[in-house]
């Protein structure tokens, strides 16, 4: 098991992510971290974010104010999010919410890459009523 700084970093990074309840920047993740954790550097929440997007942990969400913002995500199968421009707000979509889409790219000779449209780009009904 790991222990010293590294651990307690790393547990610091991940309670962080799971309680900050919506699409969060490196930034964000890092200043959250930071409660528990003071000395923690925004490069390790950088590594962190790298490291879970390839474990499957969180993936990309996008981006709000000009940063890369990702969602923590623990949906199996097929499945997109839909993600506030403005506030964060995370949907999850069960399935393939693209389907008419990818036929419609299709008929015109084109293949859509859903990685690329893992997570797409709304506004929610508070931040739409605002």
């Amino acid at each position: 098991m790991e222990t010293g700084r590294n651990r307690r970093n790393r547990e610091a990074l991940l309670d962080a992510g799971k309680s900050i309840g919506h699409a969060f920047s490196a930034r964000e993740l890092h200043a959250a971290a930071r409660h528990d954790q003071p000395r923690i550097g925004l490069t390790t929440a950088y590594r962190a974010i790298e490291r879970w997007r390839d474990e499957g942990l969180v993936e990309d969400a996008g981006t709000r104010g000009g940063e890369a913002v990702f969602v923590m995500c623990g949906a199996d199968g097929h499945h997109h999010h839909i993600v506030c421009v403005d506030c964060g707000a995370v949907s999850t979509l069960e399935g393939c919410a693209l389907v008419p889409l990818r036929q419609a790219a299709e008929a015109v000779g084109f293949e859509l890459s859903d990685h690329a449209l893992q997570s797409l780009p709304g506004r929610c009904s508070r931040c739409a009523a605002a």
